[in-house]
């Protein structure tokens, strides 16, 4: 009798048990449909697992690394794509194309060599028209260019991420560098669309101002407070960052 009731209890607990295991079966089904789904729409398809795990070898911060991604840039967005903005990473980098008055992204990866595109929405509602930029304006080396001055600048520095697009004030291309070392973070330097020049934000406002120079003998009291002024203005758009009610505020 008690085997007969010990047999029913087993039969009824691997009942509960598939009764159980089916939701959540169905659930976990579900729950990655839907990840498949964003993934997808997101542009996220051909991500390699561990991106970020890159020997330094593949680093797009290299100029043959570099190249490799121009090259597919240049598969999927034609040979001359109008450029707004791209931003590049050691294991990464995104191209945001002007396509009329839309914007189109793509993204590439070092560890497969593979691109796919992404959404890029457009923030306000004024014209994307005037903040494109040559394709020309990139070449192989230039990452590594950028990297080796950073290096050059400060030797405990290791670049985290580079940035070149039109600046939402004066329009002006620039690149925006950011570096860290074991001591200090958010480290931001600026360089001319070719590379040269990398200097802090502060130091180029005042050499776009015609103030690099000054050292206090000689400058008269106008200079003086040029100079504060373009440092003030320097120091709030980089604190500023993207956001724009922040950089108006900057410039009134």
């Amino acid at each position: 009798m008690r085997a007969l009731i010990a047999g029913r209890f087993i039969i009824f607990a691997l009942i509960g048990l598939a009764v159980v295991a089916v939701p959540i079966f169905v659930i976990k089904g579900v729950v990655m449909n839907k990840v498949d789904e964003v993934t997808e729409a997101v542009g996220f398809e051909n991500v390699p697992s561990n991106p970020t795990d890159i020997d330094e070898s593949e680093s797009l911060y290299r100029s043959e690394n570099f190249a490799k991604a121009l090259d597919m840039l240049e598969e999927n967005a034609g040979d001359n794509p109008e450029l707004l903005k791209v931003g590049v990473l050691p294991y990464m980098v995104e191209f945001q194309t002007k396509d009329g008055e839309r914007a189109k992204g793509y993204r590439y990866y070092a560890k497969n060599g593979e691109m796919g595109e992404f959404k890029v929405k457009i923030i306000g509602t004024g014209s994307i028209e005037g903040s494109q930029f040559a394709y020309e304006t990139l070449n192989d080396g230039i990452t590594q260019k950028l990297a080796e001055s950073v290096v050059a600048e400060d030797g405990s520095l290791v670049v985290t991420n580079m940035t070149i697009e039109r600046g939402l004030v004066d329009g002006d291309l620039a690149w925006s560098v950011n570096a860290e070392s074991e001591d200090r973070t958010g480290i931001v330097f600026q360089a001319n669309p070719d590379g040269s020049g990398l200097a802090d934000p502060t130091q180029r406002a005042l050499e776009q101002n015609g103030l690099g120079g000054t050292s206090g003998s000689g400058s008269g009291g106008g200079s003086s407070s040029q100079a504060k002024d373009a440092v003030s203005q320097a120091e709030c758009l980089t604190e500023a960052g993207s956001e724009v009610a922040k950089i108006q505020a900057c410039v009134q």
